[in-house]
């Protein structure tokens, strides 16, 4: 049974997973905007951007974790339901967010400081790695059929609107108390907002129903007994491992805007301010998720998989001259410049995501939804997850000379133009799933 208009059910399921979803970007673009700042207050004094790198990595270290987030939470949201599964992943993540604002310094404690921000780190990635393996199937089951592409593409939205709204609140609290103000003491308070959509997606969702199709599933006694494992047996598996080549290339997009280009901007050559460089680099989040609103719409007429196809077409043929823009832009102190490049950067990489939650829910069954959704979007972690180590190898051995050696421009374009090998790669391989029913048994309309 699938809904086929919208209701107050569909609406709460939409709005919980568009905040919750939202809470993760803001945790992530906190890590990665502030980066520079981190680095001061949790590293002993190295180049600036040698420490700003360790902030990165340790965030994907971090994200490495989750996968075991995606596989405990996705395996318990097939078996018990999608509803219980994220009111536990939303109290673990905005708590664990908020608790980075107790943080001891470095020159309190020494290392102990950045050791106690990777556990942290850690327990985020696990909580975050569970929020979207029941949250995306729980929207989407929750989405009438002709309404999908946009939906998926708002939920999916709901991540970019998470990375600007941190810009921009990290920009106020610049504006507020001063870079000074935020090193020493505010810095804190900017993590212990993340507190405030945890409260407003718990609240959505402690008054959610649970989804009509996970009930048909229970009430025709077709649970299973392992969903995740079953993702790895025949007929399942080569989906999940096709699944796993495309999201690898959309991490590589993703990081693409959200770690470097503030690295970019923040970094000599450039001559930008820290809250000059975040209001540019907001610009291009919010461009972001008008990107994945339209790319999900336009993905209903056109199809998943023939649009991501066209798209990867495009991104080989933009990718440096527009990294090559913000970079010369940051260096000539040309805002105008600077903000149009990161508006086509945000469009560029993170409009393909619209399609995400609605094309990973249409390629598995909802006996095994959340954990295939879930585990297959964590699985691009495994490689694309150490994204900042394969910036750092080609900017240290390869094109130093072409990126600066203070800046990635060059390294982070070759990122992207991997990235979209790969997505256009894994999309080859797999079908166009436009029309799948989200029932158990999968059926064109």
């Amino acid at each position: 049974m699938e809904p086929e208009s919208f209701g107050i059910d569909s609406a709460k399921a939409i709005s919980s997973q568009f905040v919750g979803f939202l809470l993760d970007s803001y945790d992530l673009t906190m890590i990665l905007s502030i980066a520079p700042i981190l680095a001061k207050v949790l590293l002993p004094p190295e180049s600036s951007l040698l420490a700003t790198f360790n902030i990165i990595l340790s965030y994907s270290l971090t994200i490495i974790f989750r996968p075991l987030g995606s596989a405990i939470f996705g395996n318990l949201g097939d078996k018990i339901g999608r509803r219980a599964d994220l009111i536990i992943t939303v109290l673990g993540l905005g708590l664990v967010s908020a608790l980075t604002a107790a943080l001891p310094t470095y020159s309190e404690v020494g290392i102990l400081s950045f050791v106690l921000f990777v556990l942290l780190r850690i327990l985020v990635g696990i909580f975050a790695g569970g929020e979207y393996s029941a949250g995306h199937p729980f929207a989407m089951e929750w989405t009438p059929f002709k309404w999908r592409g946009l939906i998926s593409g708002l939920v999916q939205g709901g991540f970019s609107f998470g990375a600007a709204l941190a810009a921009v609140v990290e920009g106020a609290f610049i504006g507020i108390y001063g870079l000074k103000g935020v090193e020493d003491f505010a810095w804190r308070y900017v993590f212990l907002t993340a507190l405030a959509p945890a409260v407003i997606a718990l609240a959505v969702r402690l008054s959610m129903k649970e989804t009509p199709v996970f009930q048909d599933v229970k009430n025709r006694n077709l649970v299973r007994k392992s969903p995740l494992t079953d993702l790895f047996r025949k007929p399942y598996r080569r989906d999940f491992f096709q699944v796993m080549v495309y999201m690898t290339g959309m991490f590589f997009y993703a990081y693409s805007l959200f770690a470097f280009v503030p690295a970019i901007l923040e970094h000599a050559p450039s001559v930008f301010p820290l809250q000059t460089a975040e209001s540019i680099y907001s610009y291009g989040t919010y461009a972001a998720f008008a990107g994945a609103l339209t790319f999900g719409a336009l993905s209903q007429y056109l199809g998943r998989r023939r649009l991501t196809l066209i798209w990867i077409f495009l991104t080989l043929v933009l990718s440096v001259p527009v990294y090559y823009l913000l970079f010369t832009s940051a260096r000539a102190g040309n805002v105008v410049g600077a903000s149009l490049a990161s508006i086509m950067i945000g469009i560029i990489t993170q409009a393909p995501w619209g399609i995400i939650p609605i094309y990973l829910s249409e390629r598995f069954k909802a006996s095994m939804r959340a954990s295939g959704v879930g585990f297959g979007y964590s699985s691009g972690i495994f490689v694309g997850g150490w994204f900042s180590i394969y910036v750092e190898l080609m900017h240290q051995y390869l094109f130093k000379g072409i990126d600066t050696p203070e800046n990635v421009w060059f390294s982070t374009a070759v990122l992207l133009i991997l990235g979209a090998i790969l997505v256009g790669g894994g999309q080859y391989l797999g079908p166009e799933t436009l029309g799948t029913r989200l029932t158990e048994e999968p059926q064109k309309v």
